[in-house]
């Protein structure tokens, strides 16, 4: 666990007594860390052959993992679609991270200010949202059937829990893992859910390790931005410990991605894509 990622700060504690009084105390708490990181994009006109640089975006994170969250936030804008396409990519500095382009890759600025992703609550047609989706990534998610069992989606939650190192020391951070039916393949924190969720499908883009029958976990709610990452990095199946959003729900529709909420060590709520449960129980 990176020092960087959380600090000590000073803090008075009160409590409330048995006799109604209020007791205080001085101690030290350790607080998640939150910071800025610029991103900065270079890349080689195709056109007049000039090496382009610009600034990508100034996200907020949690630090670590840097390197892994900007691949797999490039990787959710549809900017990327493997690693191969990064020549370099160098996060020397704390809070900015500069990435080199392969010649293949060409950005159309314009649509990205557009931003064909559009935040939660902002007012703008989920409809249109999804539509869009769609125009930006291939519809071929694995649609294999029972092959992932229930039993094995209960242990999720506890699993996750394990490796949640930053939450134990600060309660300040959200959680995601990458899971198979037999094995937890990483686990990533952050202050930021999107981050967490970009982190581990960066790791695991440099790593070769996503496959067609990978299970993303999530230790809070489901939005249409966590969704448009799985349907970005091709994973058929995501499970959260909280509730799903009416978007999340229709992304997963669209995409045939099963998504299952409320997640227990006893109980859940399959939302869509039960086809690939394995529901019968082998004595």
């Amino acid at each position: 666990m990176s020092k960087l990622a959380y600090q000590t700060v000073n803090r008075q504690r009160y409590r409330l007594a048995a006799d109604q009084s209020i007791e205080m105390s001085l101690s030290e708490d350790s607080v998640i860390s939150e910071e800025p990181l610029k991103i900065v994009l270079h890349w080689i006109c195709s056109t007049t052959g000039e090496n382009l640089e610009k600034t990508f975006m100034v996200t907020m994170r949690t630090p670590g993992d840097d390197s892994s969250l900007v691949i797999g936030l490039l990787n959710a804008y549809g900017i990327i679609n493997s690693v191969k396409q990064i020549t370099a990519i160098v996060c020397e500095e704390l809070n900015q991270c500069d990435v080199s382009l392969d010649e293949s890759v060409q950005l159309d600025w314009s649509a990205l200010t557009r931003q064909f992703i559009s935040h939660s609550g902002c007012g703008i047609c989920g409809t249109s949202n999804i539509k869009k989706l769609a125009q930006t990534f291939a519809m071929d998610i694995d649609e294999t059937s029972e092959w992932l069992p229930l039993s094995t989606i209960f242990t999720f939650s506890a699993r996750l829990r394990e490796h949640q190192t930053l939450f134990t020391a600060t309660g300040g951070v959200h959680s995601a893992g990458l899971f198979d039916t037999l094995n937890c393949i990483t686990v990533k924190e952050d202050v930021g859910r999107h981050n967490a969720v970009d982190k581990v499908i960066g790791e695991t883009m440099v790593d070769g390790l996503l496959t067609a029958h990978n299970i993303l976990m999530l230790s809070g709610r489901v939005s249409f931005e966590l969704m448009q990452k799985a349907v970005a990095a091709k994973i058929p199946v995501v499970v959260a410990i909280g509730a799903p959003s009416s978007l999340a729900i229709a992304v997963a529709k669209q995409f045939n991605i099963t998504l299952i909420g409320f997640v227990s060590n006893a109980t859940c709520n399959v939302y869509h894509g039960d086809f690939r449960l394995i529901k019968s129980h082998s004595k």
